[in-house]
């Protein structure tokens, strides 16, 4: 059995109520080597962090997670601006601001910000601390869909690039056999012309040594083999999904050394034009790869 492609880019949320408090939960996820997570929890949800991060790492093994967490009175009715919980926390500001602070002002921007806050009113329980959970977990799930829509994206954007460098190999070897002639060709012609002048005779043996050797430093034959077999691998894993970015960043990797040796070795510039298109889809291929988890 199969699992997802997930990509490490994604937004999800969450929202459980229990008795006069409505918490909700935001986790946004980008990429990242490892897993990193950042919290923002309101002082009364602290002793749930270390429970939080465990079920983070859980159920999420790469990407730069930021998790928010708010918490509002759940009985606001259609109150959709808040008005009703501004005018609440204003009231509270000002009882609190005539017993410690007679005659200090209070903004009603003060009141605003303290939106999702609580120590204001809210009771947080045992059953708050469950219900958290609860949303985080309904918040995860949300981002682990968006994930699995996005890497569904991104395996269509992959079997599209494998299949530009497996055309560009496929041109490649076809060519090869009548390039590499070519130029035993060519070195057989540049070494009649360096040793016709000085009247050194070459023994035809020990000239066509020379020709291969100097032909086999321009043979990609090994490097088109490994970038094939590159290839193959890289169709396989992302067929078997699951947690496989580091395994396909490795391969990239290889694909990326496999087309810059080619580039260096093949002196044909009519295929060298291939080579530099293999080198450029491989570096798409390596750019897009760094979004799967």
């Amino acid at each position: 059995m199969t699992d997802c492609l997930r990509s490490m880019t994604g937004f999800g949320s969450g929202s459980r109520e229990a008795g006069n408090v409505r918490v909700k939960v935001e986790l946004r996820s980008v990429n990242h080597r490892y897993l990193k997570v950042a919290s923002h929890l309101p002082d009364s949800f602290s002793s749930l962090q270390w429970q939080i991060d465990n079920y983070l790492r859980e159920n999420i093994e790469r990407g730069s997670l930021s998790l928010s967490i708010q918490l509002e009175d759940a009985d606001e009715g259609a109150d959709n601006c808040g008005f009703e919980q501004i005018k609440r926390n204003y009231d509270r500001l000002c009882a609190l601001r005539d017993e410690m602070a007679p005659g200090q002002e209070v903004k009603i921007s003060d009141a605003i910000l303290l939106q999702g806050q609580d120590g204001l009113g809210y009771k947080v329980d045992e059953k708050s601390n469950g219900v958290l959970m609860d949303a985080l977990e309904d918040a995860v799930a949300d981002l682990r869909q968006m994930q699995q829509n996005e890497g569904e994206r991104l395996l269509e954007e992959f079997n599209r690039i494998l299949d530009c460098v497996e055309k560009g190999i496929g041109e490649l070897e076809e060519a090869l056999p009548g390039a590499m002639q070519w130029l035993g060709e060519r070195f057989h012609e540049r070494i009649r012309q360096w040793v016709e002048p000085i009247g050194v005779d070459l023994d035809p043996q020990d000239l066509a040594r020379e020709i291969g050797i100097l032909a086999e430093r321009s043979d990609i034959t090994e490097e088109l083999t490994r970038l094939r077999g590159h290839l193959i691998e890289y169709r396989k894993v992302i067929l078997g999904g699951g947690r496989v970015g580091r395994r396909l960043d490795f391969l990239t990797q290889e694909m990326f050394r496999e087309a810059n040796t080619m580039a260096s070795k093949l002196p044909r510039h009519d295929l060298a034009h291939t080579v530099v298109e293999i080198k450029v889809q491989v570096d798409r291929l390596r750019e897009q790869t760094q979004n799967i988890e």
